[in-house]
């Protein structure tokens, strides 16, 4: 009986794979990994994978950083071993093909895959010629490639796209949605997917999901308002057969119907998506997110086969076991400065006089379209010691209004305040000193042949020489967890490691104030948390002012107890979390999704006829909320062996083969994309 008539789309056998072409592979059998860090950039990546595939599944393949996800998938289209060579062994089927003697191009006619590295696909002139790029290398008629063109940009969400754009105008989360457009044209049998919304915001992301929900044949959509661009391409092709999918983010798996978890670069749990994603200790022993509302009901006690797994389920399980709702707060109920109970972290509430104060300020680009307005007369005060989140849609502007704290761009009108005086008459180093900068992608600031020359780079530029220079080096890395990793080349770590080395750089200074752009991407569920952890403690124990870009609506609800909300270049909410997220109208039109915690909080006190209440924002609120004697201080739901909600956006196993972008000028880029996007 062939694979396929056994039900198996991909067949992996005893497969062990390292990246160094003169490894001596050890036998699969001696491989464990109960001792395997996945932060350990040594010895094989696979040790010894055993994996099936269903046929006509949805299959997410989820694990820490580092473990082996894109790896993986590189096996499934022949880049691993066609392409990167490495030391391989094992027996990998897909699609009654041999992989391990079949070529890449030859894998294409069937797998489509979309890279993590998504940018290192795109090399088209045009949208159009990006789209057509596949289908014309399969030799698809010209006169259906037009159709495809149509039909896969409208699946993607990006019909309105200018078809002769080119691809690099384009901002990131469009590029990525691009590359999605090109590989569906190619009408693939086998959907690959690594990290497919890393770039998205919370819109695109919706979209693009729902589009993967259409192609795979199923209803995946939970949320309102999704958009209609997700449906079937043309005719001939109903969509793929079985979709892979390599997600951080715990509330995007639960869209999948088959499971599988990674640990130390082998397979240690997988099965039905319910079963496995209940399973809260094997989601801790593979470092992946517990699914909030699992983690929540767990703790009060319901067994696993009761637990929920999204906000509908909650309200009937609260009820099958007798729990009843009470919120933290009501609305217009005086608790605290800002009229709601504060961030669960117990973030930004020892705040002094104002650090940054913005008035009127515009930001204009200039484009081969003319001039495009990125931040539209904006005011904004940032008192000392307070952390405020900036969020919005893709090109809302709000990495444009950032790097307006640090000088990296000077407004074309209005005035920035630095400590009562213009950041314009900041020098760089000044301003540097005192505003730290914190790049999404810490690639795009880390240089340095050593972890330790790094660290030293920053303070060493402003003058500090001998003991001094040591001491803060040395503690910087001690508070960042890397101390005896001095001489270690950066560029060998974990991204989760690489964005560590970054803020270390930046607390060397000793910063009053740093700006963070997206923190949590490209960390998985565990790198999350301590990051974040980090950052929460130097805002609670050194009284750091935080500013930080993001999507991740869960590090919003648990980390910021003020939020602005951007829309077009102004601001549109500037305010509580707490009461942005009990604002359902105001979520809606500026495309922001809340948390499952946030979600669950609101069915129950629907469920209740509690219309005023205020909802939770962590774990550890909605088990008190739920009656469960629960540690409630700052830190019970940020330890190390916590559980996040929602993980960040991408694998960092060994990337650089691929060609990881990793060019300096590519955050000027990023702020033209920034102010392009939905404009």
């Amino acid at each position: 009986m062939t694979d396929e008539e056994d039900g198996i789309a991909a067949r992996l056998r005893n497969v062990v794979f390292s990246y160094d072409r003169d490894e001596t592979l050890p036998d699969p059998e001696t491989l464990g990994t109960t001792d395997v860090d996945p932060d350990d950039r040594e010895g094989p990546v696979l040790r010894g994978v055993d994996l099936d595939v269903p046929a006509g599944s949805f299959t997410v393949v989820m694990g820490a950083s580092g473990g082996g996800k894109s790896t993986l998938l590189r096996t499934l289209n022949a880049i691993i071993p066609d392409f990167i060579t490495g030391s391989f062994d094992g027996d990998v089927d897909v699609l009654e093909r041999d992989v391990t003697a079949t070529r890449v191009s030859e894998m294409a006619t069937d797998v489509g895959m979309l890279l993590q590295d998504y940018e290192s696909q795109l090399f088209g002139t045009s949208v159009a010629a990006e789209v057509a790029f596949g289908p014309e290398n399969l030799a698809v008629p010209p006169t259906a490639i037009g159709d495809r063109i149509d039909d896969t940009l409208r699946l993607a969400g990006l019909e309105s796209l200018d078809r002769r754009r080119e691809p690099s105008g384009l901002s990131g989360g469009q590029k990525q949605r691009l590359v999605f457009a090109g590989v569906a044209a190619m009408h693939p049998r086998l959907l690959v997917l690594d990290e497919p919304t890393s770039d998205l915001d919370p819109s695109g992301t919706r979209e693009l999901l729902s589009a993967i929900g259409s192609l795979a044949g199923a209803n995946l959509d939970r949320s309102p308002g999704a958009s209609e661009t997700a449906v079937a391409a043309e005719a001939d092709w109903d969509g793929p057969e079985t979709i892979v999918m390599v997600t951080h983010k715990i509330e995007e798996a639960l869209l999948a119907d088959h499971a599988v978890l990674l640990q130390g670069g082998t397979v240690y749990r997988e099965g039905p998506a319910r079963e496995v994603f209940t399973d809260v200790e094997s989601l801790r022993a593979s470092r992946v997110a517990i699914p909030p509302l699992v983690e929540a009901f767990d703790r009060l006690g319901v067994p696993n086969e009761g637990l929920p797994l999204v906000p509908e389920e909650v309200p009937a399980a609260a009820d099958e076991h007798g729990l009843r709702w009470t919120p933290p707060g009501r609305v217009d109920t005086e608790q605290s400065e800002s009229g709601s109970p504060g961030a669960p972290a117990d973030t930004g509430t020892d705040l002094g006089d104002p650090v940054f104060e913005l008035e009127d300020v515009v930001y204009e680009y200039d484009t081969d379209r003319g001039p495009v307005r990125a931040v539209d007369g904006i005011s904004l005060t940032v008192r000392e010691g307070e952390v405020l989140a900036l969020v919005g849609h893709n090109g809302s502007g709000k990495t444009t209004l950032a790097k307006h704290l640090n000088g990296l761009h000077e407004p074309d009108a209005g005035s920035v305040r630095y400590d009562g005086r213009e950041v314009a008459d900041y020098s760089m180093s000044g301003i540097g000193r005192d505003v730290g900068y914190v790049f999404q992608n810490p690639d795009h600031q880390i240089f340095a042949d050593t972890v330790r020359e790094e660290v030293a780079f920053g303070p060493e530029n402003f003058g500090l020489e001998g003991e001094e220079l040591d001491r803060r080096v040395r503690e910087a890395l001690e508070t960042v967890e890397l101390d005896g990793l001095e001489d270690a080349d950066p560029f060998a770590f974990s991204k989760g490691q690489r964005q560590r080395v970054a803020l270390a750089g930046i607390l060397a200074t000793d910063p009053e104030v740093i700006v963070f752009d997206e923190p949590t991407t490209g960390l998985d569920a565990t790198q999350q948390e301590r990051f974040m952890q980090l950052v929460a403690t130097l805002n609670r124990e050194e009284s750091v002012t935080v500013v930080m870009v993001t999507h991740s609506m869960d590090t919003v609800a648990r980390y910021a107890p003020r939020t602005a909300v951007l829309k077009n270049g102004q601001v549109v909410f500037d305010g509580s979390t707490r009461e942005l997220f009990a604002d359902a109208d105001l979520l809606a039109d500026n495309d922001l999704q809340p948390p499952h915690v946030v979600e669950a909080s609101h069915e129950l006190a629907a469920a209740a006829g509690m219309d005023d209440a205020l909802p939770a924002l962590s774990i550890d609120e909605l088990v008190a909320g739920l009656g469960a004697e629960a540690d409630m201080g700052p830190e019970a739901d940020m330890g190390p062996e916590a559980d996040v909600g929602s993980g960040a956006d991408a694998d960092s196993e060994r990337d650089t083969d691929l060609g990881a972008d990793a060019d300096p000028g590519a955050d000027a880029d990023m702020d033209v994309d920034d102010a392009e996007v939905d404009r």
